[in-house]
């Protein structure tokens, strides 16, 4: 949400989160805000794609750790997630990227979930490996980084469909 921008703002300013993504860091507080005021509307200005976002939040530190990202199409869903670099190594992006999988595949009756990452980036492909993704293609002239042109791995999740509620069991419901 928008009212997020304040709080997020020095987290997501850090570079090194940037160093295998072609976005770069925030200018202000206002530019983050008017970002998120967009997403905010939770669908694509098409209209075929509906984004969920949610911050990341550290009961045992008191703080915000970082975002997780979800675009979700008729056929597919696109995951990807931001760590604040003090909360690396620490299991949040693990934890947000299954319980994120979990809440589409429940909530929203997605089973296939896509995920692209920088070839060089090898936390995120070890993330993604642990979350059970294969990795399908490669991407070569991918986009440019840090004025150079980048190659990015696709991976895929596919999973059973949801259980009805019926069929679950009752510590479930």
């Amino acid at each position: 949400m928008e009212a997020h921008a304040g709080a997020l703002f020095p987290g997501l300013s850090d570079d090194a989160l940037y160093e295998f993504i072609g976005e770069r860091p925030p200018e202000s507080v206002e530019a983050l805000a008017g970002r998120y005021r967009q997403l905010e509307t939770r669908m694509s200005p098409d209209g075929r794609a509906i984004w969920l976002n949610w911050v990341l939040w550290s009961i045992l530190g008191g703080s915000y750790v970082g975002v997780v990202q979800a675009t979700v199409l008729p056929d597919k869903a696109y995951i990807a997630s931001v760590l604040f670099r003090a909360a690396w190594g620490m299991g949040y992006a693990r934890e947000a990227s299954a319980a994120t999988i979990e809440h589409l595949r429940d909530e929203w009756g997605v089973n296939d979930f896509r995920a692209t990452v920088d070839v060089r980036n090898h936390r995120s492909i070890a993330l993604l490996t642990r979350l059970g993704f294969q990795r399908i293609a490669v991407r070569r002239s991918a986009g440019m980084i840090r004025s150079a042109p980048s190659e990015e791995y696709v991976y895929r999740l596919r999973l059973d469909p949801p259980s009805s509620p019926g069929e679950r069991p009752e510590k479930e419901r």
